[in-house]
Formats: C-alpha cells, structure tokens, sequence
C-alpha cells in the first residue's frame, strides 16, 4: 500500500484496509471526492480509474505530480521545513505562479501545517522537526500510480453523470455532516443531493460519512455498517478520542 503524499484532515487512512476489502467487482473505479486519496493509493489498479477533487489546488497538485514529477522532485530537493518558509509560502499569489509552482506550494503547506490545514506552521514538542520537506524519491511511486489515472475537478454530479455505467464503482467520502475544517461548503442541500444522485445509479457506490441521525434517515433504504475510528489531531484533548463512523453501500 501506498502513502498519499500529503495528510488530509478526515483521510481514510484507518479505514481503508477494510473499504478495499468490501469492494465488489468493477471495471471502473471512481472517487468523487478525492482528498489525500487513502484508498486509492492503497487498493489495487483497477481496469479504468477516475480521481476527482472540487478543490483546484489538490487536483493540481496530482496533475503535476503525474505530468511534472522529475521537475517537482528536482525543486524539492533542497526545500526545508521551518516557519518562516512557511509563512513565505502562505503569502505568495497564486496568480504570479506556474502550476508546478502552486504544486510545490500546496504540498509544502500542507505537509508543514498543523492539522494539515495549510493555515498555521505545525509543530510538535515530543520530537526533533524533519529537516526535509519529502522524501522526494517517493514521488516516483506516486507518479507511476497516477499514470493511467483520469485526474479530474468537477462537481460530484457531473462526474456522477460521466462515469456512471453498471460495471462503475464510485467511492465518496464527502465533507462530514455539521462539522467544519472543509474548504468548500457541503451542508444538508448538498448532502440531500448526493444521496439522491447515489440513489439513481447504475453502477455500485461506498460512501463513508459521519455517525449522524440526519445520514441514518438519508440513507436508510441502503446497507448500512457502524465502525469506530480513533482521532487524534486536534490540540484540544476533549476533541480526541474515538468517534463512529459509518460504510453505506448499495449492494
């Protein structure tokens, strides 16, 4: 299995294992809401693969990982971790950069962030920083499994609408539900609309999802399993601990 190369607040990495295990037989493989992409990176190539993020930034970041790779490695190489390069990168615009340079830039934040939110440097008071930014040989691995990939950044439902065929798998794992620290919005409309578009398939679909009664009802007419998953990135000690999440799917 691989890591993605970036942490993602809400990545499957706890779940993953279980998910791909689950997963029924497809020719095309789906993710509607990528984030740091746990299970793709962790599941065996499928026939056809489709990854798709509304967030601009992180699609970008996997367009020149597949497309730049050797470039985005070359100019990592001699990049280090600390708050004042931090701060540089946070201040920079986006308009004055190339996409490779935007890629570098979201990838430093991210990874040097607290939460991996991209907003404050992080920091940790049990053990010495890392020098280096990434082991950038690692982006090798990750180009190669990102070759025969279709990187996409659309709404849920236009790729919904593109890629749904019977033998297509999609996996979503959208924003949860009244809980903050996403980019984009996704309140009770879009989660509404998503169950409807789920419900309309002709295809399979995994969806993972916090433990809420306003899911429950929503999905109710689907299989529905409750798992644990233990949390630990808050600063905030009452907000770790063990949390119920939920697998729905339509098989």
């Amino acid at each position: 299995m691989l890591k993605p190369p970036i942490s993602w607040m809400g990545g499957k990495s706890q779940l993953r294992k279980h998910i791909i295990e689950i997963m029924p037989e497809h020719k095309c493989y789906v993710e509607l809401f990528f984030g740091a992409g746990w299970v793709y990176f962790g599941k065996d190539k499928s026939k056809v693969e489709v990854i798709n993020d509304i967030d601009k930034e992180l699609i970008n970041l996997f367009k020149m990982i597949k497309y730049h790779g050797p470039e985005i490695e070359r100019l990592l190489e001699y990049e280090f971790t600390g708050r004042d390069i931090f701060e540089e990168y946070k201040n920079y615009t986006l308009e004055h950069l190339t996409e490779i340079h935007r890629a570098i830039r979201f990838l430093y934040l991210i990874n040097n962030s607290f939460a991996s939110k991209g907003n404050n440097f992080g920091y940790a008071t049990s053990k010495v920083p890392n020098q280096k930014i990434f082991l950038t040989d690692y982006l090798y691995k990750i180009k190669e499994r990102l070759s025969n990939t279709y990187v996409e950044n659309l709404s849920f439902e236009k790729i919904i609408e593109k890629y749904d065929r019977e033998e297509t798998l999609f996996f979503a794992d959208p924003p949860y539900f009244q809980t903050s620290g996403y980019g984009n919005e996704f309140g009770e409309k879009e989660h509404i609309l998503l169950r409807d578009k789920l419900k309309q398939l002709k295809g399979k679909f995994i969806l993972t999802i916090n433990d809420h009664d306003f899911i429950r009802e929503l999905y109710k007419d689907f299989n529905i399993e409750e798992v644990k998953v233990n949390y630990s990135v808050s600063r905030s000690l009452s907000a770790r601990g063990e949390y119920a999440e939920l697998i729905i799917k339509n098989y």
